[in-house]
């Protein structure tokens, strides 16, 4: 082989070598693009369903926290209930008091 013959092949493998350098460098970008992507996708996605899941914990704990409301407020219509007729029935009998207290005197 001739000294032209060597540096030609010598020039050709450089330019071999540089375009599999710039087809890697390429699909080192491509793959770095999809990746990041992807991630975005994940991260969109994962913020999507922590939102629904806080959503759904917030709707379940604002039912629960209704029907404890609901059931206090029975019970104190209840309690007002019973109030209001123990009062009636002793109403007499306070009255008869205050008006023996007001003879007495």
């Amino acid at each position: 082989m001739s000294k032209a013959e060597i540096l030609s092949t010598i020039k050709k493998s450089e330019g071999d070598a540089e375009s599999t350098l710039k087809a890697a460098s390429e699909k080192a970008q491509n793959i770095v693009s999809k990746a990041k992507a992807d991630a975005s996708g994940t991260v969109s996605q994962a913020r999507t369903t922590g939102q629904e899941n806080a959503r759904s914990i917030i709707d379940e704990a604002r039912a629960v926290a209704s029907g404890q409301a609901d059931k206090v407020s029975a019970e104190g219509d209840e309690q007002i209930a019973a109030i209001r007729s123990n009062s009636t029935k002793r109403r007499d009998v306070a009255v008869d008091a205050v008006i023996t207290s007001f003879m007495a005197d």
